[in-house]
């Protein structure tokens, strides 16, 4: 599991014409990398609103010897289909929805989003 130090909205975005909310997440252990996951707001069947993880980049680059913050390069991965792995307690999929939860209730996280899609 990804323990979550510090998480944070860094810019709004649009991918694949859907607007987001492009997160930054530190870390809680030592060996995890950062993370930039995509957020966008979906609505339910029952009228409620929730949000959708539909990206997540790892970012393996070290401050201390790539000082520029570049995506161009390939410090940056996408992991969204492999980021959450199946163990003998939780399935991916129930991984991944726990990340979500724990990264909607970081903070202030939830009221931006909230503020920034309208639900």
């Amino acid at each position: 599991m990804y323990y979550i130090k510090d998480a944070k909205i860094r810019r709004f975005t649009e991918l694949d014409g859907v607007r987001c909310a492009e997160v930054e997440v530190r870390p809680g252990a030592a060996d995890d990398p950062e993370l930039l996951v995509y957020i966008t707001a979906k609505d339910q069947t029952d009228g409620q609103h929730d949000y959708d993880m539909v990206r997540i980049i790892r970012n393996d680059a070290d401050l201390e010897l790539d000082w520029y913050d570049n995506n161009l390069h390939s410090a940056f991965e996408e992991v969204t289909d492999k980021a959450f792995t199946d163990s003998t307690h939780i399935t991916a999929e129930e991984e991944r929805e726990k990340f979500k939860r724990e990264l909607l209730s970081y903070g202030q996280l939830s009221t931006e989003f909230a503020k920034e899609f309208g639900v």
